[in-house]
């Protein structure tokens, strides 16, 4: 990477630098989906709410469809024996031995049937006298169940009236020995509890449906999680940028939580602000990075360019040009992004229009009004947002020239290369670009696509900065504000189709320009 310093413009007419092809069927590592889990777990947990909603739902309709369909339980208990129609056992006596007992035992499973026989059914129809009562209706509503291997029944009848079903298991009780007799030659029933109603609620509320439900909701919030990661692949561990792009990574800047509420101190760090310390500090590493590669070069121009907007690279070029300042360099720091100019509002409360190289590329001011000195060596160049943006041609560039004559280091903030093709413009006059990308924004097409027009324009990218590197517990406090990027993203998505149309043409615009330049 020194050499390409040492000789950015030898560089620009050799071939493309060699990357790795890009792995289209990489697989899903486990860290991937931990993260895709952690930045989606507000819809995770949302997804789960809704579950446990619809199922308290779905529980208070069965509850009153219940209550619209009232039905009781009539219960009565039977003993059965192994009687004969005389009384007797087949011990020959009026009290059963233990042989008696087994056979009324053994003989439970046809007892059972029969009581639920067409002809046990069809007495008791004829007996309660109850008019549109069919045999079937008892019997799709009749329950026996034996209790613990004896000898005795338990009947439950379901029914929609209680006086009814009492009725009905009454005539049952006296029906049933004279049935039994009748069908198998022996046995005899006993009530020893008489039929009883209890009204039932049709449909009770369901604990067991709610969490079923949520568990549903979780899982459907996880699978959009991990589909999301396929869908949509990104940044998410900073040595891919090395592995599979072939981009050396000078710095991992941690996510910085308070970037958008407070105003930080870029050229000092209060003893509170530990993140705003943290972040500068590794700013500092990589200019110490930087100084190694230009120590060979005089006067560098170095801008500074994404694949998309906010991916950091405004605060990066006021953080990483006040760390050279504070190495010892005469730095200048130009705003060029010309759709988005930020970096002067980093450093003063309100920027004057005589102090913005909109100003001075007019003629409108002089470099001494232009420049903003902040502190010690360290100066900047601000611009503001016009409806018509400055060209970068000749005389732009010849400007831009002017400050390298007298300056250790010129660092530009630029429009990101995904989405302007004039920033690569800048060629003619810099010695080579720093990527700048943060950690799950971009996907990987975009930052290869950026990776591929830098590569492809000559200019040498001398390495990146991942920025908005996350740790598990930074990564918790982000998912509120993707979820608000997430209701906005509906209704900007033509506008951003729109817009990459547009970046789109512009870069085949200065593809074919510039090649006609080559072929003169």
């Amino acid at each position: 990477m020194e050499n390409v310093m040492n000789n950015p413009m030898e560089n620009r007419t050799a071939s493309m630098p060699q990357r790795p092809e890009p792995n289209l069927r990489k697989p899903l590592r486990i860290s991937d989906i931990a993260h895709g889990i952690r930045r989606n777990l507000f819809l995770i947990v949302v997804c789960s709410i809704v579950g446990l909603a619809i199922g308290i739902v779905l529980s208070i309709v069965s509850y009153m469809r219940g209550e619209m369909s009232k039905q009781y339980a009539i219960r009565t208990t039977i003993g059965f024996n192994s009687e004969n129609a005389d009384g007797i056992f087949t011990s020959q006596s009026s009290d059963p031995n233990t042989n008696d007992i087994h056979l009324a035992q053994d003989m439970i499973d046809a007892v059972c049937y029969v009581l639920k026989s067409d002809k046990m059914l069809g007495e008791v129809v004829d007996r309660s006298g109850l008019l549109g009562v069919s045999t079937r209706d008892i019997y799709n509503n009749l329950v026996l169940t034996r209790y613990n291997e004896t000898q005795i029944i338990d009947v439950t009848l379901y029914w929609r009236s209680a006086q009814e079903g009492v009725k009905i298991l009454e005539v049952f009780n006296k029906a049933a020995p004279e049935v039994l007799i009748d069908t198998l030659k022996i046995g005899n029933v006993s009530v020893i509890n008489a039929p009883t109603a209890r009204y039932l609620i049709g449909g009770s509320f369901n604990i067991t449906l709610w969490g079923i439900m949520m568990v549903l909701g979780l899982m459907v919030g996880v699978a959009i999680a991990v589909l999301s990661l396929v869908t949509r692949p990104t940044l998410l561990k900073v040595t891919d940028m090395e592995r599979d792009f072939g981009v050396e990574v000078l710095g991992e800047i941690p996510e910085k939580m308070k970037r958008f509420r407070e105003k930080p101190d870029y050229l000092g760090v209060r003893e509170e602000d530990s993140t705003h310390a943290e972040v500068k500090d590794s700013y500092a590493c990589v200019a110490q990075i930087l100084r190694q590669r230009i120590k060979n070069n005089e006067h560098p121009c170095i801008y500074l360019t994404s694949a998309t907007q906010n991916e950091g690279k405004t605060t990066g070029t006021a953080y990483l040009g006040t760390a050279l300042s504070e190495l010892g360099y005469k730095v200048l720091m130009i705003d060029l992004d010309t759709k988005n100019p930020k970096l002067g509002g980093l450093f003063v409360d309100k920027v004057d229009y005589k102090n913005t190289i909109n100003a001075l590329y007019r003629g409108e001011s002089t470099k001494e009004e232009a420049i903003i000195n902040l502190k010690g060596k360290l100066s900047l160049l601000p611009a503001v947002l016009e409806r018509k943006k400055m060209p970068f041609d000749k005389a732009m560039l010849d400007l831009i020239s002017c400050f390298r004559n007298e300056y250790d280091i010129v660092l530009i903030d630029t429009t990101p290369i995904g989405q302007a093709a004039e920033t690569m413009s800048l060629n003619d006059v810099a010695d080579a670009c720093l990527l700048v990308v943060r950690f799950d924004s971009a996907t990987t097409q975009e930052i290869r696509d950026s990776i591929w027009r830098l590569d492809k324009s000559g200019i040498p990218i001398i390495g990146c900065v991942v920025n908005g590197v996350m740790s598990f517990t930074t990564g918790l406090d982000r998912n509120s504000r993707n979820s608000k990027k997430t209701k906005k993203a509906p209704a900007g998505k033509k506008r951003k189709d729109s817009e990459k149309s547009i970046q789109k043409q512009e870069w085949e615009d200065w593809e074919k320009e510039h090649s006609d330049n080559r072929e003169s």
